[in-house]
């Protein structure tokens, strides 16, 4: 895989991202605790029949990690998300994130309608509460803190046993125990000021109801029946956003796209070959 990653140049922030397949274009947009590497069973899947793009978000190696804590926040992973595909010099392609991922591709679908042809919003909203949205705000913070101290590995065990995950860990250990290495491996000061700026810094989703119901774009909503942080902010956009569809996993928790890669790539495949083929209809 390693021969298939790249790099932008040139761009304010630089990218690694893996390419792979033909056709219309798939970015997918990788979690707080992910990085690229946490797409390759979609990449692996559709790349036979689309265009495959991964990348790692600004402060997950191989990308650059800035220092400046001023060059973070869920802005900038929208902006980045354009900045990639005007590199690679995509005009439109559908839009795939996951949790982290979820908020910046259901946020660019209101800033820049004109570039995206789909969006699937996956295990996305967590913070976007009615209440203990502020025991959130503080959790990210403090953990921020204890990345810092302790270094990502040490930092991150709990946090990666939440109960959200604990489905996958149930599931299928060795495949969680390879999401866990991913993740303890991130870069400490990245993951940090991520979520400083980005997870703690948000605004909720439910003050977004206005920009979320002049989304265009096709959307569905993927959800683990027991990712229960992510079940109200989930329910508000599928019932905010025009036309949306809601599917939900069961007995799954977070991260959906590893738990249950057959069934999540499946409706993900069924859903973006449905918008293509309106598409060529309407054409």
């Amino acid at each position: 895989m390693s021969a298939l990653i790249r790099r932008t140049t040139g761009l304010p922030v630089n990218l690694a991202y893996i390419d792979a397949g033909e056709g219309t274009p798939i970015i997918f947009v990788h979690e707080f605790a992910g990085d690229m590497m946490s797409w390759l069973p979609q990449v692996n899947a559709l790349s036979r029949r689309y265009r495959c793009i991964a990348y790692s978000a600004r402060g997950y190696t191989p990308s650059d990690v800035p220092t400046d804590p001023k060059a973070y926040g869920w802005e900038f992973a929208v902006s980045d998300i354009i900045a990639l595909m005007d590199f690679l010099k995509i005009d439109k392609a559908h839009l795939v994130g996951l949790s982290m991922g979820g908020y910046a591709v259901v946020s660019a679908g209101y800033l820049h309608p004109d570039r995206i042809l789909s969006i699937g919003v996956c295990s996305a909203g967590s913070g976007s509460v009615s209440h203990g949205r502020e025991e959130m705000i503080a959790s990210s913070l403090a953990m921020a803190d204890r990345i810092e101290r302790e270094g990502t590995r040490l930092a991150v065990t709990d946090y990666a046993k939440a109960a959200s995950r604990v489905p996958f860990l149930e599931k299928d250990p060795m495949g969680f125990d390879t999401f866990f290495q991913q993740f303890a491996g991130h870069d400490s000061l990245g993951s940090a000021l991520t979520l400083r700026g980005f997870q703690a810094a948000r605004p909720s989703l439910l003050d977004k109801g206005k920009e979320l119901a002049s989304i265009k774009a096709p959307v569905m909503m993927l959800l683990g029946d027991r990712d229960s942080g992510c079940v109200e902010p989930t329910l508000f956009m599928w019932r905010t956003i025009p036309g949306a569809t809601l599917a939900v996993l069961p007995n799954s928790g977070h991260c959906i796209n590893l738990e249950e890669p057959e069934l999540f790539n499946s409706m993900l495949l069924a859903f973006i070959d449905r918008v293509e083929g309106s598409a060529r209809r309407a054409g």
